[in-house]
């Protein structure tokens, strides 16, 4: 997948409508569909969405679309000259930081990024959930003394509940590839209750960040709850989004509550 060919394809599905196209893609919202498939893999397997890495992300040059809320609509803003920035920045997390930082890692499948952050410094914990039972137990052997040094654990939990979560325990939550093939397989309600999931998890100012091919003007309306702006505003402050050469980050910031809001540097 390219931008220009998600962009054709998101064009298309809005002009005809997605009840009369329809990508044939995987059940991706089907939990049994991610068991099955990854039946196949060895723990030392890894699958990596768009064929990227965190070595794509360490460092990176980006051009800003950000996306913000006023009034009862929303306004965008866009930056022509390329920003440099690191991930540690985006997250507001860095490596070798002096005290835990939690950070989950959703739909991690058998991705090797959790296991190249701890080598490049951070401290976590980097929790990791997939659906898929099998690729829990095959990241668990794999990922053996990582878990042993309590670096990194690993948990069957479905990201639209995170039911073994509890609120405001995670300060950044990375997904590089659910909501993007949610969005393909066009289970926007799924999406949806991601976002609300992971609202509810977050600390107040903590970041939650998407990678996706598709351009905000397509995604966003279909993942937030537009049926309520004031809702969705009262949740997320402005939405910054980074347009790298080969795919999008989307970074949310969970609202400070009023007694406790501040400027947190490098968010």
């Amino acid at each position: 997948m390219s931008l220009r060919g998600r962009y054709l394809i998101d064009r298309i599905k809005r002009a005809v409508g997605t009840q009369n196209f329809r990508l044939p893609v995987p059940p991706y919202g089907d939990g049994d569909y991610w068991d099955k498939s990854y039946r196949s893999f060895s723990p030392e397997d890894s699958l990596e969405w768009g064929d990227l890495s965190l070595h794509d992300f360490i460092e990176y040059d980006h051009k800003r679309l950000d996306h913000y809320y006023h009034g009862n609509g929303n306004t965008n803003t866009t930056t022509m000259t390329p920003i440099k920035t690191t991930l540690a920045e985006t997250m507001g997390i860095i490596p070798n930081a002096t005290k835990d930082e939690p950070i989950l890692m959703l739909g991690c499948g058998n991705s090797r990024m959790g296991e190249d952050m701890i080598q490049y410094g951070w401290r976590g914990p980097i929790i990791q959930v997939d659906i898929s039972t099998r690729v829990v137990e095959s990241m668990s052997q794999r990922c053996g003394p990582l878990i042993q040094n309590g670096d990194m654990n690993f948990i069957q939990d479905d990201a639209t509940e995170l039911s073994a979560f509890r609120p405001n325990m995670i300060q950044s939550c990375l997904d590089k590839g659910l909501i993007d093939a949610l969005f393909c397989a066009d289970e926007y309600d799924q999406c949806q209750r991601v976002l609300k999931s992971v609202h509810r998890v977050l600390k107040p100012g903590g970041t939650f960040l998407i990678w996706s091919f598709s351009q905000p003007d397509f995604l966003l309306p279909r993942i937030l709850d537009t049926s309520s702006i004031k809702h969705t505003r009262n949740m997320w402050d402005e939405i910054q989004i980074h347009e790298l050469p080969k795919i999008l980050l989307y970074k949310f910031q969970k609202k400070y509550e009023k007694e406790h809001r501040q400027i947190v540097p490098g968010r």
